[in-house]
């Protein structure tokens, strides 16, 4: 990364994933010359040089003229914030942080007026589909000429829009194929969000159905605490990825049972672990989101944003509706918002 492609960039929000985005600027050696946060306890907190200007309201920011903006406010004000500077602002690049609104309505919308201001650069922060650890593991099943026909993901309640909208993107990136369906069963629990009471996103679990009988099987329920912990299958493969640990495991079947029936399942499959490219660190990993925005050829990912969030309203819908939910939605069923954190 030259100076000459890298040089300015501000930050709306500046909690969790902002101060992480925070640090990937910086390490890429991005110089930050605003940030905008409504609570001015967290320039404190953080340690935020004086050098670097501060506000409350981030419109004092869409005159601004800089190569990027990082957008990490939280989900119901991060669509009007990241279209404002879709529209008003003169700045060419924007990254912004995922679930991408509260309502498949608005998702729709910020999806249509990336396509209007084509011009601008728009990358979700969904950082896993460009990790060289997960193209490993494809260019593995593809140079074995499998195919992921089942992803099993379990995991302890994160939410339906923050973990699940990620964890849904991972299964449509993998399985690569057509999304048919979805039945879902949200948890009750009711266990106030972390990031504050005003926040609704429960966990659940379920089936997404895909074209070609693929299948993603999703646990995001409260009672259990464990990392989560993501399951590949193929007809003779298997990959087990448990990224906070950074194993990611790999089972075969042994070679002379391939031409042999499924049903032959009562061997030993010859097992090592994948070695990786890099160890799980949202940093690093958003420093691979910012690379992106760029690089000399662009293409936004807001289409596969749209699809994963898809199926995070199709869940709730599901569960509300107790029925299977079909897809392409209805759009009587765009209206629903969810206040994700």
């Amino acid at each position: 990364m030259s100076d000459k492609n890298f040089k300015k960039a501000i930050i709306v929000g500046l909690g969790g994933m902002g101060i992480r985005h925070f640090k990937a600027l910086t390490k890429l050696k991005i110089k930050i010359v605003a940030i905008c946060d409504k609570d001015n306890s967290k320039f404190k907190k953080y340690n935020i040089p004086k050098n670097i200007k501060i506000v409350q309201n981030y419109k004092k920011l869409l005159g601004m003229n800089v190569d990027l903006v990082c957008i990490a406010s939280n989900t119901s004000s991060r669509f009007q914030i990241t279209k404002d500077f879709l529209i008003k602002s003169k700045i060419k690049r924007i990254l912004t942080e995922k679930p991408l609104a509260t309502s498949f309505l608005e998702c729709k919308k910020l999806s249509s007026l990336v396509k209007k201001y084509k011009k601008k650069r728009v990358y979700i922060n969904t950082f896993r589909t460009i990790s060289k650890n997960y193209i490993k593991i494809k260019q593995l099943f593809k140079k074995n000429r499998e195919t992921v026909t089942q992803v099993f993901i379990n995991s302890p309640s994160a939410g339906l829009g923050n973990m699940g909208s990620i964890f849904f993107d991972i299964g449509n990136f993998f399985l690569d194929d057509k999304v048919i369906s979805v039945n879902a069963w949200i948890d009750k629990t009711g266990t106030i969000n972390p990031r504050g009471k005003m926040f609704k996103d429960p966990g659940g679990y379920g089936v997404v159905r895909y074209k070609n009988d693929k299948k993603l099987f999703f646990d995001l329920s409260e009672n259990t605490a464990l990392p989560y912990e993501i399951i590949l299958k193929t007809q003779n493969f298997e990959c087990k990825i448990d990224e906070l640990n950074n194993e990611y495991i790999i089972k075969k079947r042994p070679k002379k049972l391939m031409l042999k029936p499924n049903y032959y399942y009562l061997f030993k499959p010859h097992k090592y672990k994948l070695s990786l490219s890099h160890r799980y660190d949202v940093v690093l990993m958003t420093t691979f989101s910012i690379k992106k925005l760029f690089e000399k050829e662009f293409q936004s990912n807001i289409a596969e944003s749209l699809k994963a969030m898809e199926i995070v309203f199709g869940c709730h819908y599901s569960d509300n509706l107790k029925k299977t939910i079909l897809f392409p939605f209805n759009k009587k069923f765009f209206n629903k918002k969810v206040n994700f954190a």
